[in-house]
């Protein structure tokens, strides 16, 4: 998975503003998972095949790190296992994300409130 995307699409549940809606539990799935320091992968929505006919995790299978999970985490201060590899390997630049970190929501609450409002 490439983590070089630094800006988040306009459709990014992590983009403060975003026309996307979510259930709660799905909020705390994604939320936790990024505030987590193993944390795991949340791959833009735009680069996975949900055309696969593969196990129920083929999400999992994006081709680039979402860039709003990343500056979410980063906010945090909590850069999650894969992305300090990321990171020693040159694959992966925090500097990069966190200039368009006014773009991200600030806060678990201030996400589940927008992203539940429906």
């Amino acid at each position: 998975m490439d983590y070089d995307l630094a800006k988040p699409c306009a459709d990014c549940p992590f983009r403060k503003g975003t026309p996307m809606s979510l259930h709660p539990e799905r909020v705390t799935e994604i939320t936790d998972m990024m505030l987590d320091s193993q944390g795991g992968v949340f791959p833009c929505h735009k680069t996975v095949d949900y055309d696969s006919d593969e196990e129920e995790d083929s999400w999992r299978t994006g081709k680039k790190h979402c860039a709003g999970a990343l500056i979410f985490a980063e906010k945090h201060e909590n850069a999650t296992q894969m992305m300090r590899i990321a990171e020693r390997l040159g694959l992966y630049d925090a500097r990069k994300v966190l200039e368009n970190k006014d773009l991200v929501f600030d806060s678990v609450e201030e996400m589940m409130k927008w992203l539940t409002r429906m």
